[in-house]
């Protein structure tokens, strides 16, 4: 851990303030994106380009951020793109379904972000969705700039990690409601990730109770950054303004020493 905060120490955000730099988002879908769009230039000041896939621009080094939401196939040309943005010392902020079982045919990509979904269906962890239901993102580090700054927070929820043995601990959350839950996304790179966030999804027929330390994070590639959010299946997670000002946290921190606070 130590090594990965002595290696994102030396990148170099911005403040929103100073936010005169493009952001430029994938996907194929655009409803929700449009939503957040529009939250990155009222909010963040930044100017926003859109592109599907296979209109990427050929040079992505100067966008200050790029955010991929693309619900189907991925072709590997434009993953590739993407990493090597990452790597080359970008923001990449991948957002739902960017981690899931359309993904496992794009060529390095589950790699690159270091999760496998397991499909089998006598695996103990077998990787799952359910559609149209509520969710509460819990604040796993409530510390960082990212999760803190200028993100409201309406309860305290009493949350058990995932990564156990461990108590439960009350910690802030808030609710998203009539989106979609991705279960037992698998970490396959050790401790390299900073978690951000975590979710509670309650079966409403089963009343099986699940909560995992999936729902946000974070990690460094090359000289870069990867980001990972779960919510984003619904245009209305994109109205929550607790949720998208995370996202443009992710733009504006600017690291610092253990990575918990801006200077901006």
């Amino acid at each position: 851990m130590l090594a990965q905060v002595a290696l994102i120490a030396c990148l170099v955000g911005c403040s929103a303030a100073a936010a005169a730099g493009s952001v430029l988002i994938v996907a194929d879908e655009w409803p929700q994106m449009d939503v957040l769009a529009h939250y990155l230039e009222a909010e963040g000041g930044y100017a926003v380009e859109k592109a599907e896939q296979d209109q990427l621009p050929e040079d992505l080094a100067p966008y200050h951020a790029v955010f991929q939401f693309i619900h189907g196939r991925f072709d590997d040309d434009p993953a590739q793109a993407l990493m090597d943005y990452a790597t080359g010392g970008g923001r990449l902020v991948v957002l739902h379904h960017g981690v899931s079982s359309a993904k496992r045919a794009t060529q390095g990509w589950l790699e690159f972000l270091g999760v496998a979904l397991e499909r089998d269906k006598d695996a103990d962890d077998r990787y799952v969705w359910f559609e149209g239901v509520d969710l509460t993102l819990v604040n796993l580090n409530p510390r960082h700039y990212i999760t803190a700054h200028n993100v409201a927070y309406d309860k305290t929820l009493e949350y058990r990690s995932s990564d156990r043995p461990s108590p439960s601990v009350s910690l802030p959350a808030f609710d998203l409601e009539q989106t979609e839950v991705y279960l037992n996304h698998q970490f396959t790179d050790a401790r390299e990730k900073t978690v951000l966030l975590g979710f509670r999804y309650e079966d409403r027929e089963t009343g099986e109770v699940h909560m995992q330390d999936r729902a946000g994070w974070f990690k460094a590639v090359g000289k870069g950054l990867v980001f990972y959010f779960q919510p984003g299946h619904a245009a209305s997670d994109f109205e929550n303004a607790s949720f998208c000002q995370i996202l443009l946290n992710c733009l504006t921190w600017r690291v610092t020493g253990a990575g918990l606070r801006s200077d901006e």
